[in-house]
């Protein structure tokens, strides 16, 4: 028997309402069919790190070193669409990551090791994913750029709810 920890979690850009709003206008260009299903739009963000079910005493190591990160604010934009294969996922994201969110990612990613977290060996494809269970490639549509001025990241909890999962924020981080 698989022993159940305490709290499923992942670090992420959290967007603000405004920009959750523009996310959601431009997911309407990826078209959704039975079985798939778009993200609901208070679930919008862009992971840095999932780290998965996890105790407390652990979350708290996690959380303590989220806190020494220090990385600078920044901006980028959401302004190409793609497809994963396997997972069946179609998602918004950007066509050149800026160096400061590799660099976010990665030190976030080193410090979070010393709390026994293993980073995915897979190169970083940032991205925010829009539908699950999609069948086939979307046809790509243009849609407007949306800037994202990024000043903190964040620490999300999953929770299950009747119809799939919600997150919620349990603490930000603030960039310089």
């Amino acid at each position: 028997m698989r022993e159940k920890k305490d709290i499923r979690i992942f670090f992420a850009l959290w967007p603000n309402d405004a920009l959750r709003n523009s996310l959601h206008r431009a997911s309407k260009a990826i078209p959704v069919e039975r079985p798939a299903r778009r993200v609901p739009q208070y679930n919008l963000h862009l992971t840095l790190h999932f780290i998965g079910n996890v105790y407390f005493d652990q979350m708290e190591c996690l959380q303590q070193q989220a806190r020494l990160v220090k990385a600078a604010a920044f901006e980028f934009n959401i302004d190409c669409q793609g497809y994963f294969k396997k997972p069946r996922v179609a998602w918004l994201g950007c066509s050149e990551m800026p160096t400061a969110l590799r660099e976010l990612h990665q030190q976030l990613g080193q410090r979070l090791q010393l709390c026994d977290y293993r980073p995915e060996a897979r190169r970083y494809n940032p991205h925010v994913t829009m539908a699950r269970k999609i069948d086939r490639v979307p046809e790509p549509e243009s849609f407007e750029s949306i800037p994202w001025a990024v000043e903190n990241f964040a620490l999300i909890e999953v929770r299950q709810i009747d119809d799939g999962v919600q997150y919620r924020v349990i603490e930000t981080y603030p960039l310089a």
